[in-house]
């Protein structure tokens, strides 16, 4: 890898991404092809509480974006399902149509695009999946997936829409979690943290993130949501990327998928979770993330590589 030239390449919307093959490998974003996709504006609150169940809601504002500012949108539809993650009584719920919104319903946003703002209570979203309260436990959730239907009858979604509309550069919001959850305060688990790894991190292109001290931050609409914010690939000099991000859930953090943007050719180079690991709610002293990178290694000829994270409260 070290004799191979890297070069970093902008891909602009709409347009087509070249390379020179005696170039390869070549870093660059994933490209994009856009009929009409939600974008988040902004999420309120993206989780349910379980101390509140009255008046706990998933709230989140999403505009449309198309040629012609949100208006070729036809239908907004909200698909989910429960899922039951307590052991020994699984009361999960197939997935089923929760609501569809037309242009009726749509109104224009900041940026000027038509949108919408959703709220799903936690009451109503056990009605309509015929739960209890004493069905549902932290850990458990319910999962959403969406999609946005043309005028001229084409369908998107998460599965016809690439990684590039999903991840941060265009912030597509198509599927989501709506967590029952632990809450905890702003001040915990954030903050200064030491940056280390446990074992051999040097696989690939080397450790995905510098060494030493960084900074952790709660993440909007949750309150066990974390991320932090550091190039990728220090070894080769490092790379701006999106926020990487982890949830406590409960008893286990987790990392959430991340999509470094960059590739060597195809795909995109990506870091998704390993074994959950334990922590101590009363202790945020340590955290612990085990990830697996290069899960997709973009054509880069990488096998996927298990790594963990420490990181030491300073």
């Amino acid at each position: 890898m070290k004799n191979k030239f890297l070069m970093l390449m902008v891909v602009v919307l709409g347009f087509t991404a070249c390379s020179d093959d005696s170039l390869t490998p070549v870093l660059t974003f994933d490209k994009a092809t856009i009929g009409a996709y939600p974008r988040l504006v902004e999420l309120t609150t993206g989780e349910y509480d379980l101390d509140n169940i009255a008046s706990s809601a998933l709230v989140y504002e999403i505009d449309f974006v198309d040629e012609d500012n949100g208006n070729l949108v036809t239908e907004y539809i909200i698909e989910g399902q429960f899922i039951d993650n307590t052991p020994g009584n699984d009361v999960s719920r197939e997935s089923k149509v929760y609501q569809t919104f037309t242009p009726s319903d749509f109104s224009a946003s900041e940026n000027g695009n038509q949108g919408i703002v959703v709220t799903i209570p936690l009451t109503e979203a056990l009605s309509f999946w015929d739960l209890t309260e004493d069905d549902v436990n932290a850990g458990d959730q319910f999962s959403f997936s969406t999609s946005v239907v043309h005028q001229d009858g084409t369908t998107y979604s998460a599965s016809n829409s690439s990684q590039t509309v999903r991840g941060s550069a265009f912030q597509g919001y198509f599927t989501y979690n709506g967590k029952l959850t632990c809450p905890l305060a702003d001040e915990d688990f954030s903050g200064a943290y030491s940056l280390s790894y446990i074992g051999d991190a040097s696989a690939g292109f080397g450790i995905p993130f510098p060494e030493g001290t960084v900074t952790i931050n709660p993440i909007a609409g949750s309150s066990t949501r974390r991320s932090f914010n550091l190039p990728w690939a220090p070894g080769l000099g490092g790379f701006d990327v999106a926020d990487f991000t982890f949830d406590f859930v409960c008893e286990v953090v987790v990392v959430e998928d991340f999509n470094t943007g960059l590739a060597c050719g195809g795909g995109s180079i990506t870091i998704v979770q390993g074994e959950p690991s334990a922590f101590d709610l009363s202790n945020d002293n340590e955290i612990t993330l085990n990830i697996i990178e290069y899960q997709d290694d973009g054509g880069c000829g990488i096998d996927a590589s298990p790594k963990t994270i420490r990181l030491i409260k300073e």
